[in-house]
């Protein structure tokens, strides 16, 4: 099954072991946009941890170790930008579009997200959380 990972569920897997065997068992990729996000979060302290730079860019190398990446030509960051009127997409959920269009391009099975209604109306994939 192929499963993207968006940054809530990689930040999530970092600290769930069950959910870390998951990633390891899945055909999980993801964009690597996800990764400068997954940095951001463990380095920046929102989450009730914070890690140093160097400690945080060896987490997201051990996670990027298990997946793959599908990223966005700039032609097709263009095309999904001049939908975004249709589907409600302005400001920073632009970032929540663009994974889910990588999910798409990536033919997901599922897109694994913390975050469900972030995800609400941008995808016809079947948005969970991770489990």
């Amino acid at each position: 099954m192929r499963i993207y990972w968006d940054s809530s569920a990689l930040v999530a897997a970092l600290h769930d072991e069950h959910l870390r065997n998951q990633l390891t068992k899945t055909e999980g990729f993801t964009r690597s946009h996800a990764f400068s996000e997954v940095f951001s979060a463990l380095t920046g302290g929102r989450l009730g941890f914070r890690y140093g730079p160097h400690e945080g860019a060896e987490l997201v190398a051990s996670l990027a170790a298990d997946l793959s990446v599908t990223d966005l030509q700039p032609d097709e960051v263009l095309s999904a930008l001049s939908r975004s009127e249709e589907l409600g997409v302005r400001g920073g959920r632009v970032h929540d579009y663009l994974h889910a269009v990588s999910a798409e391009k990536g033919f997901a099975d599922k897109l694994w997200t913390f975050n469900l209604s972030d995800f609400q109306g941008l995808t016809h994939l079947a948005v969970e959380s991770p489990g």
